[in-house]
């Protein structure tokens, strides 16, 4: 999508040659889904990476957009400003009612599967049960804080955290008694 190369242009760095790729490849599909932020993202930033071609070339070169398909000459040094963000999803009311029924669900299975499997371990292995159950605690602790934030995951990262702990009370107050 821009001009050809002329003889005695340097090669370009492969970092920009993979960021014209990156740009290409992004500007095909943007231009399917027709989204206005999207194309005018597509349209900056191809102007970004033709004042970077200008600089490495050091001639002005030519920026043909791929949305319109009109020929821009953009010339060296040309400054073009930060890649504009995309505005955000907007944030919908956070399902509670359902939220905490899911996380319900998860924290009962993960409590009773908890509790079932470490009773099974201690009466092959003793209080071998203790150290393997806080093995699974810490292996789940990373993924469980992780998806705490994405709006489905995390009521069932919510559960599954609740049940182990109701799990290690169940397991330790089995111990006494």
């Amino acid at each position: 999508m821009l001009g050809e190369r002329q003889p005695g242009d340097p090669q370009l760095p492969g970092d920009l040659r993979a960021a014209l790729q990156e740009w290409s490849t992004f500007a095909t599909a943007a231009t399917r889904s027709g989204r206005a932020e999207e194309l005018q993202l597509v349209r900056r930033r191809g102007r970004q990476l033709a004042s970077r071609v200008a600089d490495v070339l050091g001639r002005p070169v030519d920026l043909i957009d791929p949305v319109t398909g009109a020929v821009e000459s953009v010339q060296v040094g040309a400054v073009t400003g930060p890649i504009p963000r995309l505005a955000p999803e907007p944030v919908g009311p956070t399902p509670w009612s359902t939220g905490l029924a899911v996380a319900a669900f998860f924290a009962v299975f993960v409590a009773i599967a908890d509790v079932v499997l470490s009773r099974s371990f201690a009466e092959a292995f003793g209080l071998l049960w203790v150290p393997a159950n806080l093995l699974v605690g810490l292996g789940l602790s990373p993924s469980l804080w992780l998806v705490r934030r994405t709006p489905f995951w995390r009521w069932p990262a919510l559960g599954a955290t609740v049940g182990l702990g109701v799990a290690w009370v169940v397991l330790l107050l089995g111990l006494l008694g």
